[in-house]
C-alpha cells in the first residue's frame, strides 16, 4: 500500500468513528445504533478489503468489495450526513479505481453520484470534486475540471481555515 493511500485510508476510518460516535451518542434506541454501527464498519472493512486486493492486483475484487457495501441498505434513523460520509467515500474510491484503470467517463460519473448526495465542507466532498476534476480532464472537458478543481480548492481552504479556528461562518 502506498503511503499516499495509507494516509488517506487512516483519514477515512477516524472520519467514520468520528461520524459513527456522532451517530450512535445521538437519541436513537439500541438496534438504530447498533445498525448504524455495522453500516460503517461495513464501509471500513469494504475500504480495506479493496486495498487488500488492490495490493494483489485483483482491481475487479477491490471493486466487487467496493460496490457491495455501497449496495448496503441504509440503517434505519440514521444521520443522513453520516450515511452521506460513508457512501461519498465508497463511490470516491470506485472513482479512483475508474481513473486507474483507465474508464474517465466511469469515474465521472461516480463522483457525480457522489456529489449528488449533498456537498458539505468536508474531505469527502472535495475528493469528489477533484476525482471529477481529474475524470473530465482525462474526457478533454478542461473548464468543467478547473470548475470542479477550484470548488475542491474553495472547500480544502475553507477546511483549513476550521482547523486553525478562522472559520468566520455562523
Amino acid at each position: 500500500m502506498t503511503p499516499w493511500r495509507r494516509i488517506r485510508l487512516l483519514a477515512f476510518v477516524a472520519a467514520l468513528v468520528a461520524g459513527g460516535a456522532i451517530a450512535c451518542s445521538e437519541r436513537r434506541d439500541g438496534d438504530e445504533a447498533a445498525e448504524m454501527h455495522a453500516f460503517v464498519a461495513q464501509g471500513e472493512a469494504a475500504h480495506f478489503e479493496s486495498e487488500h486486493r488492490l495490493a494483489q492486483g485483483d482491481a475487479a475484487g477491490a471493486r466487487a468489495a467496493l460496490e457491495s457495501a455501497l449496495r448496503a441498505p441504509s440503517p434505519r434513523g440514521a444521520d443522513p450526513g453520516d450515511i452521506r460520509v460513508v457512501r461519498q467515500d465508497l463511490l470516491y474510491q470506485l472513482a479512483v479505481l475508474s481513473l486507474d484503470q483507465g474508464h474517465p467517463e466511469d469515474a465521472a460519473r461516480l463522483a457525480t453520484e457522489g456529489l449528488e448526495l449533498g456537498l458539505a465542507t468536508d474531505v469527502f466532498t472535495s475528493n469528489l470534486q477533484i476525482a471529477r476534476g481529474r475524470a473530465l480532464e482525462r474526457t478533454g472537458d478542461p473548464k468543467g475540471a478547473a470548475r470542479d478543481y477550484h470548488a475542491a480548492l474553495v472547500t480544502s481552504e475553507a477546511l483549513l481555515e476550521r482547523s486553525l479556528g478562522r472559520d468566520k461562518s455562523p
